[in-house]
């Protein structure tokens, strides 16, 4: 479903005229409807780590603690780095952090170097402690803030009829509705309820779930020595 499509079929379920064209229109009601879904989609965005605005940036280390705009080291619109993804390709450890202001000062302070890398965002860029060799490889996942598509091109807003989406269209017309009747004064909470109930079975789904484990055992690959099952002379 395209923006033309979705907003014709809110407005055929709403009762309003529909519109022979959504972007660079003239008529104020189409305006409002645009920029309501624009608002929906922007903050459905930012309340999971959905699958298709998940992105993943790897990095080549520069001899120096920053190592540049975030902005430039992840291109696709960076929101937030994926909590716990920073890993040194080189040493297969995880980077510690991202570290607060007052740890990032206690070293910079004391001058002790872990023996593992620390980060930290600051000014959009990100720092490293202690300073890495150049040439290293890092890579993190990271969520981007651009949920329309059209062809190969990714934005955050309109800017074609035939924009399509990187959210669920259902999602986006379901928050439209209930955030419409609210700019007109009219109730919505019976549109909102449903809304939030679609929105959190939709995020439980969402790129399947870990298994639920009551033994304290990690559920990832750790650093360590793998040894593959099977029967072994002794």
């Amino acid at each position: 479903m395209n923006l033309i499509e979705l907003v014709t079929s809110f407005c055929k379920r709403t009762g309003l005229p529909v519109p022979a064209t959504v972007v660079g229109t003239t008529d104020r009601q189409v305006q409002q409807v645009q920029a309501l879904l624009e608002e929906e989609g922007s903050e459905l965005a930012s309340r999971h780590q959905w699958r298709n605005l998940t992105r993943e940036a790897v990095v080549t280390t520069i001899a120096n603690e920053d190592q540049g705009d975030i902005d430039t080291l992840a291109t696709d619109n960076f929101e937030y780095i994926s909590n716990g993804t920073l890993w040194d390709r080189n040493t297969h450890l995880p980077l510690y952090g991202p570290l607060s202001g007052q740890d990032w000062q206690a070293i910079k302070a004391t001058n002790i170097n872990g023996v593992r890398y620390a980060f930290r965002f600051r000014g959009g860029n990100l720092l490293v402690n202690p300073t890495p060799p150049a040439g290293e490889t890092w890579a993190f996942e990271y969520m981007t803030g651009n949920w329309i598509i059209n062809g190969s091109t990714l934005k955050s807003q309109f800017t074609d009829d035939l924009d399509t989406f990187l959210l669920k269209p259902e999602l986006l017309l379901l928050g439209l509705r209930w955030r419409w009747r609210a700019e007109k004064g009219l109730d919505y909470a019976e549109l909102f309820n449903a809304y939030e109930m679609r929105v959190k079975d939709e995020m439980g789904r969402d790129g399947g779930a870990k298994p639920l484990r009551i033994d304290n055992t990690p559920g990832m690959v750790r650093p360590g020595i793998i040894v593959p099952d099977g029967s072994w002379v002794v």
